[in-house]
């Protein structure tokens, strides 16, 4: 069970303070009773004194008749219950029970009620005797309860009064401290115009005024910070627009791209055909290259422009995710380049069940262009091979991409994804240096990395991961 700040501080006070009441109670309470004992045991051996002369001229002249008369009254003083006296032969000679005259001194034992005191008188010939005096414990048993009862009325009353003043003091000092909490639950609701208004010099109230300078700063900050979110709100709109305006004018370029420019290469490519066809025998075969060369640079162009427009729709289009089979999407790649290039065999393993999720359209495009990659720079080696593959590192799935064909030198590893870098020729190898740039944007807005490896000489592998950065934070 836990207990509110304000009953562990009246605890704590009060556990402090009744230590200290049962301290001064047992001093003064244990003073009180030592000195009335010290003054009943005083007046017992004032009585015992007396006895004791009176007893020893008795004994010495074999006067027992005074000292019986003594005996007697003493019982009359309500502290004594008994008193005999007995001679050198320790035979009662005075008592004051008459029956016990005569008889042998009996053991003297103390009670709980009674308790003896006994003197022994001698002179110089020796032994006298032994006067004995029995005296009531009443008196000193009626102080110990009388002091036990005023000290337990005493304790009472005081922890009554202590738990009072502790539960006030702790009520009091969690009250205000109650205040800053509120003060602080409504700040953290959104209202900063609430203040303890706590004065005074004590920790208390430092706090209290720290917490209004506090709440004064936060409410300034948040007018600011509203005036700055207007602002920022104003010029995200602009930029919107800005953005909007932008994408029309795009897509107006891209129009143009696709439209206007076919039409010239149409035409080049076409009237470059009708030339051969018609005047080919009487053309010569340095104009017969020159005629190969305009087709062969309309037809690149025309590579080019696609390439161009597949990367502007990967940049406006919106990203599906749904369920994918990465196996399944390389099979179909690898029967298109099959179909479409029957003069390159190669020997091709695609892992299967690579499951995960993104856009079905763009992952077709990221794979046939790592995969059509792969095709095109094993096709000078002796025994091509590529391989689809995936595994875990770090908890991430990295799916790969792996040929045994021309590598490429690592020092220049970051042109690879930037578009119309190439690290071979066009001649060994035509592109139009724009397709890695494509699979990396698809990649990137899939949330995730894409990088490649190689020694330079046996091959390049291209890794890539979906929805999750690359194994070990490096991002390219």
């Amino acid at each position: 069970m836990k207990f509110s700040l304000k009953y562990r501080i009246a605890a704590l006070v009060f556990s402090l303070e009744a230590i200290m009441m049962a301290v001064v109670l047992w001093t003064t309470l244990g003073y009180a009773i030592d000195n009335s004992i010290r003054q009943i045991e005083s007046a017992q051996q004032v009585t015992m004194n007396i006895i004791g002369s009176i007893a020893r001229v008795a004994l010495l002249y074999e006067d027992y008749d005074n000292i019986q008369g003594y005996v007697d009254e003493l019982p009359r003083n309500a502290n004594i219950l008994a008193a005999m006296l007995a001679d050198k032969r320790n035979i009662i000679v005075a008592s004051n029970s008459l029956t016990d005259l005569g008889q042998p001194l009996p053991a003297l034992d103390d009670s709980e009620i009674a308790h003896w005191k006994i003197i022994d008188i001698s002179n110089p010939a020796g032994m006298l005797g032994t006067p004995a005096v029995r005296f009531s414990d009443e008196e000193s048993n009626a102080i110990y309860r009388n002091a036990l009862t005023r000290g337990a009325v005493t304790a009472v009353s005081g922890m009554v009064i202590i738990a009072l003043v502790s539960i006030g003091f702790g009520h009091l000092l969690t009250r205000r401290l109650n205040t800053v909490v509120h003060a602080a639950e409504e700040v953290a609701g959104g209202n900063y115009s609430i203040r303890t208004r706590l004065s005074g010099n004590d920790e208390i109230g430092q706090v209290g005024k720290a917490f209004d300078t506090m709440a004064e700063v936060i409410a300034a900050e948040k007018i600011d910070l509203s005036v700055a979110n207007d602002e920022l709100e104003q010029r995200v709109r602009e930029r919107t627009e800005g953005l909007k305006d932008a994408n029309k004018e795009y897509e107006a370029f891209a129009y143009a791209v696709s439209h206007d420019l076919r039409a010239p290469l149409r035409a080049m490519n076409g009237f470059s055909e009708i030339l051969e066809e018609e005047y080919g025998e009487t053309l010569d075969d340095t104009a017969k290259d020159y005629l190969a060369r305009i087709r062969n640079g309309a037809t690149r162009m025309s590579e080019l422009i696609d390439d161009l427009l597949a990367l502007s729709r990967v940049n406006r289009a919106e990203i599906s995710n749904k369920p994918i089979n990465l196996s399944s999407i390389c099979e179909d790649v690898i029967e298109e380049l099959k179909s479409s290039h029957n003069d390159h065999e190669v020997e091709i393993r695609v892992e299967p069940g690579m499951n995960t999720h993104g856009d079905p359209r763009l992952m077709r495009d990221a794979l046939m262009n790592l995969i059509g990659n792969a095709w095109k720079f094993t096709r000078k080696t002796g025994q091509p091979e590529i391989r689809v593959s995936s595994k875990k590192v770090d908890g991430k799935t990295v799916y790969s991409i792996e040929d045994n064909g021309a590598g490429f030198d690592e020092t220049y590893v970051n042109k690879l994804f930037t578009p119309f870098q190439r690290l071979h020729n066009a001649q060994d190898f035509p592109g139009t240096g724009i397709g890695l740039s494509t699979v990396r944007r698809i990649i990137v807005r899939h949330n995730g990395d894409i990088w490649a490896e190689s020694s330079g000489e046996t091959g390049a592998v291209f890794s890539f991961t979906l929805g999750e950065s690359k194994p070990g934070n490096r991002s390219h």
